[in-house]
């Protein structure tokens, strides 16, 4: 009995095995059908977002405004406002541009960094 019961789980996981390995497109065998990461969405708080509005001196000599409207946040260095999203913890991203910014002292922001894409500090301020 024992030796029929594994003879047949044996023969059941074969065909599972051959059929797992069949491709997804049988009629086309060069199509690979790729789905993209859905990315996780990252809320800040509005605490935060309330407070890290305003204009930052930056040691460059340049002032950053960021301002917010609906729960978008628009960064503006002198060339016009650009949205930046929330990418995690104090971390923002410009959209359409290769500068990340960072608040420090959250959920009342004191500090900012900005840096480019290399991560390479660009300016940065104390308030």
């Amino acid at each position: 009995m024992r030796l029929a019961r594994l003879a047949l789980f044996a023969a059941a996981a074969a065909v599972s095995l051959t059929s797992a390995a069949q491709p997804l497109t049988a009629t086309n065998p060069d199509v690979v059908n790729v789905r993209a990461a859905q990315p996780k969405k990252v809320y800040v708080d509005p605490l935060m977002y309330q407070h890290m509005q305003g204009a930052y001196k930056l040691d460059d000599g340049r002032t950053l405004h960021v301002t917010g409207k609906g729960r978008k946040l628009y960064a503006d260095l002198g060339d016009g406002p650009q949205e930046i999203v929330h990418v995690g913890r104090d971390r923002f991203e410009a959209v359409g541009k290769d500068v990340s910014v960072r608040f420090d002292g959250a959920p009342f922001p004191d500090a900012v960094h900005i840096r480019d894409d290399a991560g390479r500090v660009l300016a940065s301020s104390q308030r």
